[in-house]
């Protein structure tokens, strides 16, 4: 995929949305969070605050009526979570003219899960890029990753994580039960739903539009300034893990929750290990550079 590709893509997605948001789409009711982190204890599509205050499903059950159909996958369908005579695929007993009477559903948070999917593929593609940059150092990594990457490769998948970043928090504006307005998503603070971890986004959103221009334009600097900025992609690192482990509703499940701690550690190990050997590469060469200096001293 390349940008032009991933920028038609991006316009495609901006279009649906837009046209989803003034196409006549009637208003429905907010969801009240009282600041308190979105979660989906069971798993099911449905945030535990939109199955209590809008579908009246049991937010510890991922299917309420015990029909074998998820709360969520009912709420898509049409049909009544809380009735189990009334599941997707139900046929009609024309005979007795018992035509099940299918509640109208509250309008499905199509933004939020958008959201959600674009936000884990962000912070993957940024987990691949930080991973594969570590790799070139790493003796026995290196044999394996040299041959497929190379800078041009780093710079097309950081590219791609920011455009899925960016579709991740501009996407939010066209959820009704959260409410967000352009200035809280882009300006730090500004947000009334968790203010600090909202903020982190938002200043990871800018630090990634710094590392990607100055990946692009490398050979207009010092190799020096590069490597200073590029330094940062820890900071970058450690903010998109922050604000994904404490506000991303799919982590709230023990399972990923596990998985993605589990997996960043692994990261941060390999982060120690090429910490050292950079730095056994420093002692090296300053212990040359004194052997010589001493050398030239003696002769």
């Amino acid at each position: 995929m390349n940008k032009k590709t991933s920028l038609l893509l991006f316009i495609i997605f901006f279009s649906t949305f837009f046209s989803w948001k003034y196409a006549g789409a009637q208003d429905v009711p907010k969801i009240n969070y009282n600041g308190q982190p979105i979660v989906d204890s069971d798993s099911d599509g449905l945030t535990d605050q939109g199955e209590i205050q809008i579908y009246h499903t049991d937010p510890d059950k991922a299917d309420t009526d015990g029909d074998s159909f998820g709360d969520g996958t009912e709420v898509l369908a049409g049909t009544d979570s809380l009735d189990a005579k009334l599941y997707p695929g139900a046929k009609i007993d024309v005979a007795t003219d018992a035509t099940p009477q299918v509640t109208k559903p509250a309008e499905i948070p199509s933004a939020w899960y958008a959201s959600r999917a674009s936000g884990l593929v962000a912070f993957l593609l940024l987990y691949i890029s930080i991973f594969l940059g570590l790799t070139l150092r790493i003796p026995l990594l290196r044999k394996i990753f040299s041959p497929v990457y190379s800078m041009k490769i780093h710079c097309w998948i950081s590219f791609q994580a920011l455009l899925f970043a960016f579709f991740h928090a501009f996407v939010l504006i066209f959820d009704k039960w959260l409410g967000f307005k352009l200035s809280d998503l882009f300006i730090p603070f500004a947000s009334q739903y968790q203010p600090g971890l909202t903020a982190l986004g938002v200043f990871g959103f800018y630090l990634m539009i710094i590392l990607i221009i100055t990946s692009y334009s490398r050979k207009l600097m010092s190799q020096k300034i590069w490597r200073a900025v590029h330094f940062t992609n820890i900071v970058l690192y450690g903010i998109a893990f922050v604000h994904a482990l404490y506000l991303g509703t799919d982590l709230k499940v023990e399972l990923f929750r596990n998985i993605f701690i589990w997996a960043n550690a692994f990261l941060v190990l390999l982060m120690l290990v090429n910490m050292e050997l950079r730095l056994g590469d420093a002692r090296r060469i300053r212990k040359q550079r004194q052997e010589a200096l001493n050398t030239s001293i003696v002769t």
